[in-house]
C-alpha cells in the first residue's frame, strides 16, 4: 500500500518530526520524564501511509540539546517540512526549534499537540511558524502536506489555522476520528527504544527497562475544569483486537515486555477492558502493564482488578487531585472518594503497586483544604504519590475563570511540579510547607515502606538507587518532581 501511494503520488518531501523539550542549560542538566513521543509516532505511520516515505523523529530531550545543537541538528537533516510537538511547558523550546528550522531554509513549519492546540495566536504570531494543526494530526497533517504540495494553500484544509495578510485564519474543526482501527500502528521503528531505558517515564518502576507507550482509547467525558481537550470529551477506543494486536506485535518483533498504558480512562467501558485483560491472560503471557496514566480508579471493581492480576498489570496511579468536597465540586471532580478508597485496598490486596495524583494550589483553596487532602492520602494503604500544583493553561475551564496575572505565560516554561507561577491564592512558601508535611508523614512510616518494597514490580541495585535518590529529592528540595 505505502510503495504504491509513493508511485503513484510520489510525495519526496524530507519531514521531520521534533518533539519539543525545554532545552539542555548545561551539561549536567538532566531530562526526567522523557518518554517515546507516541503522538508523533502515530503521526509518522499516517504519513508513510499516505506515501510520504522519508520521515525521520528528532526527541529534543532524548538527544540532550541546547540551542545550538538543536541548529546544528536540524541543518545537518536538510528537512523540507519540520512538524514540532509541544506541551505549553515546552513551548520555549517549541519556538527555538520553528526558529531553527526556518535558518536552516526549511519552507514549511507547522505546529500541532497541545500547546498550538489550545495557544494559536500565540503560536502563529511568531513568523517562524507557518501553520497550527489543531487536536488530532493523523488526517489533517497529511491533507496540509498534500495542499502545500500543490500549491493550493491551506484554506481547505479542516483543523489548521494559519496567517493570512495581518490576521489569523482559523478553519472549521475536523471531525475527531472515529474509527480508531483504521490508524496503522504507530512507527515503532523510529523510536529507539533502548535510549529511553536511562530516563525516568510516567511509571518510574520502568527506568532502566525496555518499554513502550500505547494508547489504546482517547478522549474523556469527564469534565475536570483543569484538563485538556485534545481529543475531545468523548470516549474512543481500539478494540480489544487491535490492541492485543499492537502488544502482540511490539512484544515479538520488538521484544517489549514492558507496556505503558497512556489512555486518558482505559476501563471507562468495563467490557472491552475486561476483554483485553483475558486476551492477554489467554493468548499473550509475560506482559507487564503499568497505567502512569490511564485509568478511572474508582470505577474498578473486585473482578476487574482480580484480571489486572492475572494479566500482568504490575502499576495503576489514582488520580485523587484533593478531598475538599467543594473544591471537588468546583473543579467537576466527580469521583467518589469512598469508592476510590475500596478500589485501591482491592489493587493493594493484589499487590499491584498503586501511585496517587494529588493537585494543590487551586484557586481559593484554604489551608484547611490542603490539610484535608492531605489526612486523606495518608490514611490510604497506597505506595506512592505525586503531588502537582495547578496551571492554568489556555483550553481548560479553569484557565477562563482566572486573572490574566495567574493564567499560565508560555514564554516561561515552569511545570506544574513547582508552586510558583500557578494560580494559587496561598503563598509559594505555605505550598512547599504543606507538601513537605505531606511526603514526611506518608513516607516516613514503616508499615507503607515495607509494603514498597513488598510490591515493587522490579528489583535490582539500580532501581533501588532511584527510588533512594527520588526520595532524598522529595525532602532536600521540595519544589522539584
Amino acid at each position: 500500500m505505502e510503495n504504491a501511494a509513493a508511485v503513484l503520488g510520489a510525495p519526496t518531501m524530507k519531514i521531520l518530526l521534533i518533539k519539543a523539550a525545554r532545552l539542555k542549560s548545561s551539561p549536567s542538566r538532566r531530562h526526567d520524564g522523557v518518554m517515546p513521543p507516541l503522538g508523533l509516532l502515530y503521526l509518522a505511520a499516517a504519513l508513510k501511509k499516505a506515501g510520504h516515505a522519508e520521515v525521520s523523529l528528532l526527541h529534543i530531550a532524548l538527544e540532550g540539546l541546547d540551542q545550538a545543537g538543536l541548529e546544528l541538528e536540524i541543518a545537518r537533516r536538510r528537512p523540507d517540512v519540520v512538524g514540532i510537538s509541544a506541551m505549553t511547558s515546552e513551548a520555549v523550546s517549541m519556538h527555538a526549534a520553528a526558529a531553527a528550522a526556518k535558518k536552516a531554509g526549511v519552507r514549511l513549519v507547522v505546529a500541532g499537540g497541545a500547546h498550538p492546540t489550545a495557544y494559536v495566536a500565540e503560536c502563529l504570531g511568531d513568523a517562524n511558524i507557518d501553520a497550527v494543526v489543531r487536536n488530532e494530526g493523523e488526517l489533517t497533517f497529511p491533507e496540509l502536506l498534500a495542499a502545500h504540495e500543490r500549491k493550493a494553500g491551506f484554506g481547505d484544509v479542516k483543523g489548521v489555522s494559519f496567517r493570512r495578510g495581518d490576521g489569523i485564519v482559523n478553519n472549521p474543526p475536523r471531525e475527531f476520528i472515529e474509527d480508531l482501527d483504521s490508524l496503522p500502528m504507530p512507527a515503532w521503528d523510529l523510536a529507539e527504544m533502548d535510549r529511553y531505558r536511562e530516563f525516568v517515564p510516567h511509571s518510574p518502576m520502568l527506568y532502566g527497562r525496555r518499554y513502550m507507550s500505547v494508547f489504546t482509547s482517547r478522549g474523556c467525558p469527564f469534565r475536570c475544569t483543569f484538563c485538556h481537550n485534545i481529543f475531545g470529551k468523548r470516549f474512543r477506543a481500539h478494540s480489544p483486537a487491535r490492541v492485543l494486536e499492537e502488544l502482540r506485535l511490539l512484544k515479538e518483533k520488538y521484544g517489549v515486555e514492558n507496556i505503558e498504558v497512556a489512555d486518558d480512562v482505559f476501563n471507562l467501558d468495563r467490557a472491552r477492558a475486561a476483554a483485553v485483560m483475558r486476551g492477554l491472560i489467554n493468548g499473550l503471557p509475560k506482559l507487564s502493564l503499568f497505567f502512569g496514566n490511564g485509568l478511572r480508579a474508582e470505577l474498578l471493581d473486585e473482578e476487574l482488578v482480580d484480571l489486572f492480576a492475572k494479566a500482568g498489570v504490575k502499576y495503576v496511579c489514582a488520580a485523587v487531585e484533593t478531598a475538599s468536597p467543594r473544591l471537588r465540586e468546583q473543579i467537576k471532580k466527580n469521583a467518589d472518594l469512598e469508592r476510590l478508597r475500596a478500589a485501591v485496598k482491592l489493587l493493594v490486596k493484589k499487590r499491584i503497586f498503586v501511585n496517587a495524583f494529588v493537585m494543590m494550589g487551586f484557586p481559593g483553596e484554604t489551608l484547611r483544604e490542603l490539610l484535608l487532602t492531605a489526612r486523606y492520602l495518608w490514611s490510604l494503604p497506597l505506595h506512592s504519590f505525586l503531588l502537582f500544583f495547578c496551571r492554568g493553561y489556555a483550553g481548560a475551564e479553569l484557565c477562563g475563570a482566572l486573572p490574566p496575572e495567574k493564567r499560565i505565560d508560555p514564554k516561561s516554561d515552569n511545570t506544574c511540579f513547582v508552586p510558583y507561577g500557578g494560580c494559587a491564592d496561598r503563598p509559594a512558601w505555605q505550598l512547599l510547607a504543606v507538601k513537605q508535611l505531606t511526603t514526611a508523614v506518608f513516607y516516613l512510616n514503616p508499615a507503607r515502606l515495607l509494603r514498597i518494597f513488598r510490591d515493587l514490580p522490579f528489583g535490582g541495585a539500580r532501581l533501588y538507587w532511584f527510588l533512594f535518590r527520588t526520595m532524598a529529592l522529595k525532602f532536600a528540595s521540595p519544589g522539584r518532581r
